[in-house]
């Protein structure tokens, strides 16, 4: 097994910690936000129908990636506390945790696969099919069914990247873990626009080309990914008394884990429902709203791949001084980094509006949508980045209950005041919704208390 030395998550200062374990990804992060808007924006140039068929499923394909980064946050959650407190076995756990999660997806695969007709028709898309838009180009129905059906095959995939991902980075090695983050992307945006840009000599004006693109570079980074794990560490396949021991073992908070991650993209369709009801113009806005959120939370996003494991060692190993510390610092860089996004979009509306969009019934959304949502970002940064560390200390209930307050009890009654109140007046009350998310926040990291007194201090165990 790879040496790796843990001693600096343990010593020196918080604040150079926070910036070396966060940096490596931030470009890996940052460059698979890019590829969410490039994929919307390339979907833009054909029609707003294209953009509407594509808006609908939006919501299925981001609780297929959230689903895959939950089981990845799990991998990398078990990965952290077994190195500090399981060191012996640590490859054991590692191939039973990858198995674990590999079955939880095949199983949503198949439920999915079953339930697809029926996943498109609740968010409303039977209605859009029969609308005049829909009927003008009805090759769009058949193409949005192979297109949502090609991304549940490749699911497993897909979570097999963010789970190696997510293993890398709890042991330490997080250089790589973004390299094979960057060149995944890499691959993804360039098959993209060699099927996706009229201008391209392989263009595919089929929403199916988008599929064909996620199969190819996730089964390839699969390969690769899993490739590289096995010579950092040397796996132990479990036997399967063993396997079916882990299996008896109390599952809550992995499933917490894992179902948190549904819940901004349930929110997502709940959003996407509603709005569909009112007009169908939303949901093509919604196509590249959704992918703008991700990459306007840029930092926040940076940070759950980086705060888990720098909080987590210090936790469970008993520097909690060093866990207060991290979570001042990670609070102040979330909130001065959204603070000038804010302000930068609010002075450049237009352009990125215009840019972003050819369709002007399309592009009037995204300039109310720019002028008030980055000031609520700056509430739900504070939700993404604790969040994330609150799993890291098996604080699965409270990570859940703030998802829960954040994405449905505060988001969607605002939400549809919002809609019934005038048809931009969405934006200003989704605001509101990510700023008292963040209030909540407040509040609670103020009255829950992040040392557990009754784990006692342990001995460090710095290297893997």
């Amino acid at each position: 097994m790879t040496v790796k030395d843990h001693t600096s998550l343990l010593e020196g200062k918080i604040s150079s910690i926070i910036w070396r374990n966060s940096q490596p990804m931030f470009m890996a992060i940052l460059l698979l936000l890019m590829y969410e808007l490039l994929e919307s924006g390339l979907i833009a140039l054909s029609s707003t129908a294209t953009l509407t068929a594509f808006g609908f499923t939006v919501p299925i394909t981001a609780a297929m990636t959230a689903l895959a980064v939950g089981t990845s946050i799990r991998c990398n959650n078990k990965v952290v506390k077994s190195a500090c407190l399981e060191k012996n076995n640590l490859g054991r756990n590692i191939s039973q945790t990858l198995i674990i999660s590999a079955l939880t997806l095949v199983i949503f695969t198949i439920l999915a696969l079953v339930f697809s007709e029926q996943l498109l028709h609740l968010l409303g898309n039977n209605n859009w099919l029969s609308s005049e838009e829909a009927i003008k180009a009805p090759q769009l129905a058949v193409e949005q069914s192979s297109y949502i059906n090609n991304r549940y095959f490749s699911w497993l995939f897909l979570g097999a990247v963010w789970q190696i991902n997510g293993i890398l980075r709890a042991l330490n090695f997080s250089q790589l873990a973004s390299n094979i983050m960057v060149a995944w992307i890499v691959l993804k945006g360039s098959l993209a626009l060699l099927l996706l840009l009229p201008q391209s000599p392989w263009y595919f004006d089929s929403l199916v080309a988008i599929s064909l693109v996620h199969a190819i570079s996730d089964i390839s980074f699969t390969l690769i990914s899993f490739y590289l794990l096995q010579r950092k560490v040397k796996l132990s396949w479990p036997s399967l008394n063993e396997f079916k021991t882990q299996c008896k073992q109390p599952k809550l908070n992995s499933i917490l884990v894992i179902g948190q991650q549904l819940i901004t993209p349930l929110s997502l369709a709940i959003l996407t429902i509603i709005a569909a009801s009112y007009n169908h113009l939303y949901v093509a806005a919604f196509a590249l709203i959704f992918k703008l959120e991700a990459i306007i939370l840029l930092i926040p996003m940076a940070l759950t791949t980086s705060m888990p494991a720098i909080i987590g060692f210090n936790y469970w190993t008993g520097h909690h001084d060093r866990v207060k510390q991290a979570y001042r610092y990670m609070f102040a860089t979330v909130l001065i980094a959204q603070f000038v996004i804010a302000i930068a979009l609010n002075y450049t509306v237009d352009f990125w509006a215009n840019s972003l969009c050819p369709h002007d019934s399309v592009t009037i959304h995204l300039k109310h949508y720019l002028t008030w949502l980055p000031w609520g970002y700056i509430g739900a940064g504070c939700v993404i980045v604790y969040q994330s560390t609150l799993n890291a200390k098996d604080k699965a209930i409270t990570a859940s209950v703030l998802g829960i307050i954040h994405r449905l009890i505060l988001l969607i009654p605002l939400a549809w005041f919002g809609l019934n109140d005038g048809e931009y007046s969405l934006y200003p009350a989704l605001m509101l919704a990510h700023l008292s998310s963040g209030f909540c926040v407040l509040y609670l990291f103020r009255r829950v208390s992040i040392i557990n007194k009754g784990i006692p201090a342990l001995k460090p165990q710095v290297t893997i």
